[in-house]
């Protein structure tokens, strides 16, 4: 099994799009295919095709759509993912509706779950899951 740091350095190869600690978005952001890694605040939604970290220090204040969420940091919002995982320290206030989701010790996660075992989630924030 992989350690932290491994982890850490081989999902970094992958990241397209970087937004650093002390920046602020506000608006919708658009994610292409790749990783993209928040360490700042996004005030708006996250959608895309791709999939997001959002760092320890890292925030986003609307809904999140896409393919994977690893989450070290704080959503206040709603999350529509295949994947979803929330890292020890990390905060979710809002609904998740995801195909995986893993919850280590020490997350906090205000909200309802919905879990689609489908092989497609259907990621339009008023879709209906895929049969």
């Amino acid at each position: 099994m992989f350690g932290k740091k491994e982890e850490v350095k081989r999902t970094n190869q992958d990241i397209k799009t970087l937004i650093g600690v002390g920046c602020v978005f506000e608006g919708n952001l658009t994610t292409s295919e790749g990783l993209t890694r928040i360490d700042g605040e996004i005030i708006g939604n996250v959608s895309g095709n791709g999939g997001v970290i959002l760092g320890e220090r890292g925030s986003i204040k609307g809904n999140v759509s896409l393919e994977e969420v690893i989450v070290y940091g704080r959503i206040e919002g709603d999350i529509i993912a295949k994947s979803v995982e929330l890292k020890s320290g990390s905060r979710v206030d809002g609904n998740i509706r995801a195909e995986e989701l893993l919850i280590e010790k020490g997350a906090v996660y205000n909200g309802v779950c919905r879990m689609d075992q489908s092989s497609s989630v259907d990621m339009s924030p008023t879709g209906s899951p895929s049969s």
